[in-house]
């Protein structure tokens, strides 16, 4: 009976090679999904007001950039795997920070300064679109709970 003259090194080498690469995948951040129900209650300045060191948010519509005080923000992700900070933490990079779509997209330009206004929409995080599902004029009157 006649051996392949294959290396059976060669075939040890690749497999332990694809064990190395299959546990290091792990280690990185878990895919968000798409799309993630997301809350944003924002604020437009009145007049003579300065964002100061609170924290912004810019929305781009149709060309357009509103830039509004973010006073809370929150996932309603049912399966707690993916929370605020992640989203922030990508979105923060990009200028607008999130890119509005959807039937409510004007309500941005409609605002009033001083007014407070609860946005519930759809994230994508594969283009950082903000898909406006409905708005709620108004928002907590206390300090933001959900960073």
């Amino acid at each position: 009976m006649k051996y392949s003259k294959f290396p059976i090194g060669l075939i040890a080498i690749a497999v332990s090679a694809a064990i190395a690469l299959a546990n290091s995948a792990n280690a990185q951040m878990r895919a968000m999904g798409l799309p993630i129900p997301t809350t944003l209650v924002v604020a437009k300045p009145a007049p003579g007001q300065i964002f100061g060191d609170r924290q912004v948010v810019t929305l781009g519509v149709e060309g357009k950039t509103y830039k509004l005080l973010l006073r809370d923000a929150y996932v309603d992700d049912p399966t707690g795997r993916v929370h605020w900070p992640d989203i922030w933490q990508q979105v923060i990079q990009y200028k607008p920070n999130f890119n509005v779509v959807g039937l409510g997209q004007d309500t941005f330009e409609k605002m009033e300064p001083g007014q407070t206004l609860t946005v519930r929409g759809m994230y994508t995080a594969l283009n950082q679109n903000f898909e406006v599902m409905g708005t709620d004029l108004g928002g907590p009157e206390a300090a933001p709970r959900h960073y």
